[in-house]
């Protein structure tokens, strides 16, 4: 399986249907409906907001919107991001109940969405928001391996931005979840492969081409855009792998924002991709000193983040002691407060002890590594990687692997 990168994991998939949902009388006929200029602005500010890591602004621009708006699906598209935010940035995708918080906020903007539609049937954004309601579910069940949610949710959130299209080919933001959908419809596992194909198949290089669209034209997906074709860069499956452009843009998000550490973890992937070591390795110690002077947005919960991509970074240059140490620092954090869901950085940082010990010729040991990785909830799917090193040690020429955890 491929890895996912740090920001965009999302994975969009679609019936044949879509087409014709897309050739609809009503959204043909009709000429497209605009989006209030002050929901725009309200909006546009909250998503800064969200990039910022300023969630409270955030919350504060979205539920004015809410208040001014309070049938438009915009507003309560935007509460459902920043509690999604709330989950990605501040927890690490590893609070089970913020996941909790953010399905529930995304059904009930879906049910505002398709009120608003069947009273709006010519409002491109509108559709445009229902299908980036759907994609983040479905981005939700890719993070937990629920390969059929993310498929009938990826189905609905397809459907409906090639309709905003249909309405306005100039909605250049749909741009990003066809993009998605273009890209990755080739790429899940198994019996979900298989279903996409039967119905219709992407075109990876299209989907480039769309991103790249949406990243020059798109008002608010511009960045996301961007983010995604990052990943796609820094995939070492990818034939699409260009890290030296991953490089560049990582680096022009950073000066961005500054103190995003989202964005500068990107540039740390980026950078090792690319297999410039020493400089992913001097800027993820810069990392880890903002998490220790406890730097605004550098929260202690992305300890066992950084002391992970530490570790990995030290076992691409074959410093395997002190990759060893770094992983069992990172994997040491989850005895700092057992009230709290583990970090997935620091289980997985047990899987990757076991790795280091495989390389060592420590197989007792490495199993022993293992097993405990297992013992925990498994909230990512990584027991479908851990019972494949428990059947056959890690190997040398697995190496360097990609930074991120699957």
């Amino acid at each position: 399986m491929k890895k996912k990168a740090p920001v965009m994991k999302v994975i969009l998939l679609a019936f044949g249907c879509a087409a014709l949902m897309a050739l609809c009388p009503a959204a043909r006929a009709a000429s497209p409906e605009p989006l209030p200029e002050e929901l725009r602005l309200l909006s546009k500010k909250g998503i800064d907001a969200i990039y910022a890591v300023d969630l409270p602004e955030a919350r504060k621009n979205f539920e004015l919107a809410v208040q001014k708006y309070p049938d438009h699906p915009y507003p309560h598209f935007g509460i459902a991001m920043t509690k999604w935010a709330e989950l990605e940035y501040l927890e690490d995708e590893s609070d089970p109940k913020l996941a909790g918080e953010y399905v529930a906020l995304t059904d009930r903007a879906i049910d505002i969405a398709k009120a608003w539609l069947d009273r709006h049937p010519a409002d491109a954004n509108a559709y445009m928001c229902l299908g980036g309601m759907y994609g983040l579910r479905a981005r939700l069940a890719v993070m937990q391996h629920r390969w059929f949610k993310a498929y009938f949710d990826g189905k609905k959130a397809i459907s409906n931005t090639r309709r905003s299209l249909k309405v306005d080919p100039e909605m250049y933001d749909s741009y990003l979840g066809l993009g998605m959908y273009e890209y990755y419809a080739g790429t899940l596992p198994g019996v979900i492969k298989l279903l996409a194909k039967l119905v219709v198949s992407g075109d990876a290089a299209k989907g480039i081409e769309y991103l790249r669209m949406c990243k020059e034209k798109g008002y608010f997906n511009s960045t996301a855009a961007e983010l995604l074709l990052i990943e796609i860069f820094t995939d070492p499956d990818s034939r699409f792998k260009d890290p030296r452009t991953a490089v560049k843009w990582s680096a022009e998000l950073r000066k961005a924002y500054p103190l995003h550490p989202q964005m500068h973890f990107v540039q740390i992937v980026s950078l090792y991709e690319a297999g410039q070591y020493e400089e992913a390795r001097k800027e993820a110690l810069e990392y880890l000193k903002r998490v220790g002077e406890g730097v605004p947005a550098y929260r202690r919960r992305y300890l066992p983040r950084i002391l992970s991509a530490l570790g990995s970074i030290r076992l691409a240059e074959n410093r395997k002691e002190e990759a060893q140490e770094y992983f069992r620092r990172a994997a040491g954090t989850i005895k700092d407060d057992t009230s709290v869901h583990p970090a997935r950085w620091a289980v997985w940082a047990l899987v990757r002890q076991g790795n280091v010990s495989d390389l060592k010729g420590q197989r007792p040991q490495a199993l022993e590594f293992y097993r405990e990785a297992r013992s925990y909830n498994d909230e990512w799917g990584f027991v479908e990687f851990i019972d494949r090193y428990l059947k056959k040690p890690f190997s040398e020429k697995e190496l360097p692997g990609p930074l991120p955890p699957p």
